[in-house]
């Protein structure tokens, strides 16, 4: 193995050849999956810490070539034993060993925080590269859980007009920050989506959310650059029955980022997910028109949701295996 040289991102250099890896390996590896604009990354070399986690940022250089890009994402209000990790090697420099030195330095970081669990999502296809599902594996990762990311594209599966609320419902649609008066509402059904989405064999914990922490999470989209585009249901009764939002980055119009979708238990049953998705997605074009491809991923257990992201007219593209360490 040629030996690699493994630094903290501290500079806007460093954080501008961190980000050609990212940008080259999803480009290698993936069909509309682009990388994050290098602005979503700019304010983790400033003010780490945003909406509740913190993120450490490394660069790979062999011979002062930047050749692997690696992020680990710490929570810091649950799961304080976990580490999520994002780890790319450069296509023009894989089957060198990097990956495994990034991996290397990953055990010795999350012993560094204090951490004890590390997960990781490695995607697989028929003619994909093998290497990091071997590597998990090699350093004793069990899969925990599996994922199908899916793509809607707009030009195929254009929104119709929006469909009625069912009787006892309105929805209500807007862009950047909630209303005041449904923030406790959806800060409370985004809490529920670790209670109420499979997490198959993952030991994770719940993760707790309030207004604030949803407020939190508007700003940090704004220091990223991003738009964020939601739609709810509203109950007759005033509660927030449910909940789409959907990412935009302007330097990157052309895809979007589909996030969270959760239907409160308490009012399943009246077609609620897929009215939102409607809304949302016709919201999308009015407000984002240069968008055409939308991302999302559903546990493949998950059939309800698969099923309204099909009646959508999201198509599968790969398998995510959800990866977990214990050390």
């Amino acid at each position: 193995m040629t030996s690699v040289d493994i630094t903290r991102v501290a500079t806007r250099a460093d954080l501008e050849a961190f980000h050609r890896c990212e940008v080259a390996s999803l480009a290698h590896d993936f069909v509309g999956l682009p990388a994050f604009p290098i602005e979503e990354w700019l304010p983790y070399l400033d003010e780490p810490e945003s909406a509740g986690d913190r993120v450490h940022m490394y660069l790979g250089r062999q011979d002062g070539v930047p050749v692997a890009s690696m992020s680990l994402r710490t929570p810091l209000r649950d799961n304080l034993s976990v580490v999520n990790l994002e780890l790319k090697v450069h296509p023009d420099h894989r089957r060198l060993g990097y990956g495994r030195a990034l991996a290397e330095k990953v055990l010795e970081e999350t012993r560094a925080l204090g951490r004890t669990r590390v997960f990781a999502a490695i995607a697989s296809r028929p003619e994909g590269d093998p290497l990091g599902l071997a590597l998990a594996e090699g350093f004793g990762a069990k899969p925990v859980i599996e994922d199908v990311r899916r793509t809607l594209d707009l030009l195929v599966s254009p929104p119709g007009p929006r469909p009625a609320a069912p009787a006892g419902y309105r929805v209500v649609e807007w862009v950047g920050s909630a209303p005041e008066d449904l923030v406790d509402g959806a800060a409370y059904l985004n809490g529920r989506m670790t209670l109420d989405m499979p997490m198959g064999e993952m030991d994770y914990e719940p993760e707790v959310w309030d207004a604030a922490r949803y407020r939190e999470r508007e700003q940090q989209a704004v220091e990223r650059k991003r738009l964020m585009i939601a739609a709810a249901a509203l109950h007759e009764s005033g509660q927030v029955a449910g909940i789409t939002e959907i990412a935009v980055t302007p330097t990157q119009p052309e895809h979007a980022m589909q996030w969270d979708t959760i239907v409160d238990p308490d009012h399943r049953g009246h077609g609620l997910g897929l009215l939102l998705k409607h809304w949302n997605h016709a919201q999308l074009v009015e407000v984002a028109p240069e968008v055409r491809w939308v991302n999302t991923w559903n546990a493949t257990t998950n059939t309800f949701m698969i099923r309204v992201n099909e009646a959508v007219g999201y198509r599968p593209m790969e398998t995510w295996t959800e990866y977990q360490l214990d050390l």
